[in-house]
């Protein structure tokens, strides 16, 4: 299953990469989990977004909260 987020440029996938990688960083033992966790909670909220900028942020804390409940 191939999640489909509708960027709207490279700088905004490439900002949400780095998240990506800063999180598998932070939790290696996830690994499997972290992207589809991170697209998961991205595609819910960038559908409404007006204001794209802090997503990256917002959708890090959610994925850090729920890898967080995990231990």
């Amino acid at each position: 299953m191939t999640i489909q987020i509708p960027f709207k440029d490279e700088i905004e996938k490439s900002q949400h990469e780095e998240a990506i990688n800063q999180l598998l960083e932070e939790f290696p033992e996830y690994r499997d989990i972290v992207r589809v966790s991170y697209l998961e909670n991205l595609q819910r909220l960038i559908i409404d977004a007006t204001i794209r900028t802090y997503l990256p942020i917002f959708v890090s804390r959610q994925v850090k909260d729920f890898l967080g409940s995990r231990h």
